[in-house]
């Protein structure tokens, strides 16, 4: 197995669909690299885009995998937030959540 696989903790997937992507999804994805090596935690947790998401209009999303947590309208603003509460502290910011996915 990869040794980057072994240390990972959580993965970011940004919905990055022509639609979110005319809502600021770089500069969101650009702050959430910034904040993880702020915080340096930037070797545990990883950041892919992905295609439509589905849910047009409210983005950008973020999912936080494995904990099944879907952000949406999430600005640059909250990524400090999201990253201190939910990623390092292990709380999600549920004023941001869309939908928390049932284990």
């Amino acid at each position: 197995m990869n040794m980057r696989l072994k240390v990972l903790k959580k993965h970011l997937l940004f919905c990055c669909s022509e639609h979110c992507n005319n809502q600021d999804v770089e500069d969101v994805m650009q702050a959430f690299k910034e904040e993880l090596v702020e915080q340096g935690i930037n070797k545990t947790v990883k950041i892919n885009k992905t295609s439509c998401l589905g849910l047009c209009g409210n983005g950008p999303f973020l999912i936080v995998y494995p904990d099944g947590v879907w952000y949406y309208n999430v600005t640059t603003d909250d990524v400090q937030r999201i990253v201190k509460e939910h990623l390092v502290e292990g709380n999600p910011v549920d004023e941001l959540v869309m939908l928390k996915m049932e284990a």
